[in-house]
């Protein structure tokens, strides 16, 4: 009998519709910027989407930025949009900038802890407000894994309790992937996972004209815990690019297949990535309701 199909996946994007708990975010940064500069939140709005559409407009020098390095760029991960437009607050390029620094750091230490607070108050308080908040056909096609011999494993930096508490909704047991063996059991989670880490070889891939990093010691751990046959997800920095480096090294760990979740959002240059060769992405998945048919090709080539 073969063994079941590892699969590893991302979470939010993949398997829910982040928009709500952006927008959120997005309200909160705002809001807070309002009520530390002593403004409304109308008031300051114009402000805040002058910031946002500077940070869009030169993607490859914003992002989520670790040690003064780009771990994923803000075109490929909105969730990274708010960091930095606190990115641009903290450079202070203009005096809408500055005014607004100066206002922060009369309550906090940095920017930076600044947006920390934003941000985990906001999804925290977003988990208890939503039941879930999962994309139409997430619970079927979840099923459809469950019965078709796949095992799935959840590497998200978010905690691990939002996938728990989500797909408990629908029924489905989630068990901690930390405190349990690979292929124990068909569902299993690594929140806070670690994936925006970087190691210290600075080493990195080109992709679609933007250079990746790919040194990611903590994700590393799991993909050679797990050995996934597939890998799934919608940030092509975070998810896919330490999986795509292992490949073109012979990796043995390393996925055969390799996907990217085609959101409104994706860049080209993330498309362009998409190829034959060992380094290139796989497959551009539309839609997580279409991850049974990718199973199924995936099948038919190790035949």
């Amino acid at each position: 009998m073969a063994s079941p199909l590892a699969f590893l996946t991302d979470f939010d994007g993949v398997w829910t519709n982040p928009w709500r708990e952006l927008q959120a975010v997005h309200t909160t940064v705002r809001d807070e910027l309002a009520r530390l500069s002593g403004v409304t939140p109308e008031a300051l709005q114009g402000a805040y989407d002058g910031f946002r559409a500077a940070v869009l407009a030169t993607p490859d020098q914003h992002g989520w930025k670790i040690d003064g390095r780009l771990s994923s760029y803000v075109d490929e991960d909105y969730f990274a949009v708010p960091t930095s437009i606190g990115q641009y607050i903290d450079t202070a390029p203009c005096q809408a900038s500055g005014s607004l620094k100066e206002a922060v750091l009369r309550d906090f230490g940095s920017v930076l802890e600044f947006l920390d607070y934003c941000y985990h108050d906001t999804c925290a308080r977003f988990r208890v407000a939503v039941e879930h908040d999962l994309t139409e056909g997430a619970e079927r096609v979840l099923q459809w894994l469950c019965s078709n011999d796949v095992h799935v494993v959840f590497a998200t930096n978010a905690p691990a309790e939002k996938i728990v508490g989500w797909f408990a909704h629908h029924g489905f047991s989630v068990a901690d992937a930390a405190s349990t063996e690979p292929g124990a059991v068909p569902l299993r989670v690594y929140g806070r996972a670690g994936k925006q880490w970087l190691g210290d070889t600075h080493q990195v891939m080109d992709f679609g004209g933007r250079e990746v990093h790919v040194d990611r010691p903590q994700y590393r751990k799991i993909i050679e815990r797990e050995k996934p046959d597939l890998v799934v997800g919608d940030v092509l920095s975070l998810d896919l690019a330490l999986p795509l480096a292992m490949r073109a090294a012979g990796h043995p760990a390393a996925p055969r297949g390799i996907g990217i979740m085609h959101l409104p959002h994706t860049p080209d240059w993330v498309l362009e990535s998409v190829g034959p060769r060992a380094q290139d992405i796989d497959f551009v998945v539309p839609h997580v309701t279409a991850l049974p048919r990718l199973i199924n090709r995936l099948r038919e080539s190790a035949q």
